[in-house]
């Protein structure tokens, strides 16, 4: 059975291949991923609750 961090990763290839994105832009969700500590999805939010930069860039925001 899959643990939160396989289904969390997994969740980021499918938005990257159904919205055309790069990998590079959500390298660092990736890299917190793999590091937590966290026993859960909703620990890791906590975790990542109070850093700044938790939030991955799109193509789409560069484009507004």
């Amino acid at each position: 059975m899959s643990d939160w961090k396989d289904k969390r990763i997994s969740a980021i290839n499918r938005i990257i291949k159904n919205t055309g994105g790069s990998t590079i832009d959500w390298l660092d969700e990736y890299d917190s991923i793999c590091l937590s500590k966290a026993k859960n999805k909703m620990e890791y939010k906590l975790e990542r609750k109070h850093e700044t930069d938790n939030i991955p860039f799109t193509r789409k925001s560069f484009i507004e």
